[in-house]
């Protein structure tokens, strides 16, 4: 298994005028958020967005008609459960029957299972579930934005990165567990959100509390949202500690009883509800479920086995090791399907996590602060482990990375916007210069700051490339810095939402298994280690 990888009610406020559309929201007496109404033009481009995805997602999902990758192992499984072949093993009675990955708990295989009961034993049948869950996944990531104290616009620049980051449509498109993880981190999280906003309505609460439990019940990483909901639960609880309302035991079963039993019991038991199939057509007893969780647990701590694409998680965000999927090369013509973050878009949400972080501290500001702690309990654990590990390990966590570049935008450009029609336009255009010529930038810049030089001398070169390194940098720096800047910051917002997206177009080939040439696959290598 070298490869495997482990009603509320909202009062709505008026609309925020355009050139400051970003007001934050206001509580009721209550505590319930209210958020403003987006308008007609943000919801018809929120569905546009969610059209175009899904349309990406779902274009040839039977391509390539083979089993790629880790398909080798869930695809397969999943045909196992229906087949019901999960008798004890002969050697060993804890294992579920002819299953391979064992290590991972049920409700993923169930899922992809879906899928081939309804079409087959295909590669069509064995995708089109997790298509149809990556979508959802954008489906949440606008109301999650709001929920996060993103106005309308800036929730849909949010999505829209989103929509436009690789690792989402790739992990879509291949029948293995990590996106049903991340729908699941995702939908519990924001009901998390929902729960301390909306008056701790408990129907918010037990829904989390399922989601946590579902994505724990894939795989045992989806843990780590039901510990980030209850870190959400607890840093907004910690608001009315000093103002307590009611008496001593409503108070306690509201802010520890109920949490306790939402985050954990519930999870526990929705996973331990994934083995049903174990125990009714494998026939297996409590004390073999039992061995079979400490074998996961003995796997899962001790596979050091080495793999081509293996890479140590603190790489991940820096896009440094991919993993290729699928790769075929006839004659002249490649292809292929590579995991991998928007490199635009990650390397972004480095200094803007790093940010907010920054920023939070020095305003006390819980809504800034949420992002980066979501991004860090989602991600940073897996720095402690010793397994082989893989990037697309991060598909729970690219999400938050993408709102948390939008706020980030925000925060530079002082929350104001250009106007529609600008902001349209400015990113159509980022978007097709991004997608046809962002090859003939590369090598223009590449030309002039070093090739060119290197004529000269070596030693000219390098000192061209520092000075233009370092005025790039001053520049930003400048453009982060300077209050007046805030004004062009509303239209380089969109300028870079439009080149996102533009290069997501220009590497769409090599993400859903379309033909290219050899030489246009090479220049979409921009390092080495990502081939």
């Amino acid at each position: 298994m070298l490869g495997m990888a482990q009603s509320s009610q909202v009062t709505e406020a008026p609309p925020a005028p355009a050139e400051h559309a970003d007001e934050r929201a206001v509580r009721d007496d209550n505590g319930r958020k209210q958020l403003e109404r987006a308008s007609g033009a943000i919801i018809m481009a929120v569905i546009l967005v969610l059209i175009f995805s899904a349309t990406v997602r779902l274009y040839e999902l039977q391509r390539p008609n083979v089993l790629v990758f880790d398909e080798t192992y869930y695809a397969r499984d999943a045909h196992t459960v229906l087949d019901g072949y999960l008798g004890p093993n002969p050697l060993y009675s804890w294992e579920p029957g002819r299953e391979i990955s064992w290590p991972h708990p049920e409700y993923g295989k169930f899922a992809i299972a879906v899928g081939e009961a309804a079409f087959g034993n295909v590669s069509f049948g064995w995708r089109i579930v997790p298509a149809i869950c990556g979508t959802l996944l954008l489906v949440l990531v606008y109301p999650l934005g709001r929920r996060f104290g993103l106005s309308p616009p800036w929730a849909l620049l949010g999505l829209i990165l989103a929509a436009s980051d690789f690792l989402g449509i790739v992990q879509s498109r291949i029948a293995t567990l990590d996106i049903f993880v991340a729908l699941w981190s995702v939908l519990c999280i924001y009901l998390a959100l929902r729960y301390v906003q909306t008056g701790h309505r408990l129907r918010w609460l037990f829904l989390c509390g399922l989601a946590g439990g579902l994505a724990l019940g894939t795989k045992w990483s989806g843990g780590f949202a039901v510990v980030a909901a209850a870190a959400i639960m607890l840093l907004y609880r910690r608001r009315s500690w000093r103002r307590p309302v009611g008496p001593l035991i409503v108070n306690s079963l509201r802010d520890v009883v109920l949490p306790a039993v939402a985050l954990l019991v519930l999870p526990v038991a929705a996973y331990f509800a994934s083995y049903t199939v174990y125990f009714l057509k494998g026939r297996h007893t409590l004390s073999q479920w039992w061995q079979l969780q400490h074998q996961m647990w003995w796997f899962n701590e001790n596979l050091h086995a080495t793999h081509t694409y293996a890479s140590k998680a603190y790489t991940w965000i820096f896009d440094y090791r991919p993993v290729w999927y699928y790769y075929v090369q006839i004659h002249n013509t490649v292809h292929g399907i590579i995991s991998i973050g928007n490199p635009l878009l990650w390397w972004a949400s480095v200094p803007a996590l790093l940010g907010l972080a920054v920023l939070a501290a020095w305003r006390r500001d819980l809504e800034l602060a949420l992002l980066p702690l979501m991004v860090a309990l989602l991600y940073l654990p897996w720095l402690h482990a010793s397994r082989t590990s893989f990037m697309y390990y991060m598909t729970p966590v690219a999400p938050f990375m993408a709102l948390a570049v939008a706020m980030a935008l925000r925060e530079l450009s002082a929350s104001r916007l250009p106007r529609p029609q600008w902001a349209v336009l400015l990113f159509a255009v980022a978007a097709a210069v991004a997608a046809l010529l962002w090859y003939q930038i590369g090598q223009a810049a590449a030309w002039l700051f070093w090739r060119d030089p290197n004529s000269v001398s070596l030693e000219l070169a390098r000192v061209v490339l520092l000075v233009a390194i370092g005025v790039a940098a001053c520049g930003l720096l400048t453009l982060i810095l300077w209050p007046r800047a805030r004004l062009v910051w509303r239209y380089l917002t969109w300028v870079y939402a439009g080149a996102v997206t533009g290069v997501m177009l220009a590497f769409l080939p090599i993400l859903i298994d379309l033909s290219v040439s050899v030489s246009h696959f090479y220049h979409l290598m921009w390092f080495r280690n990502w081939i």
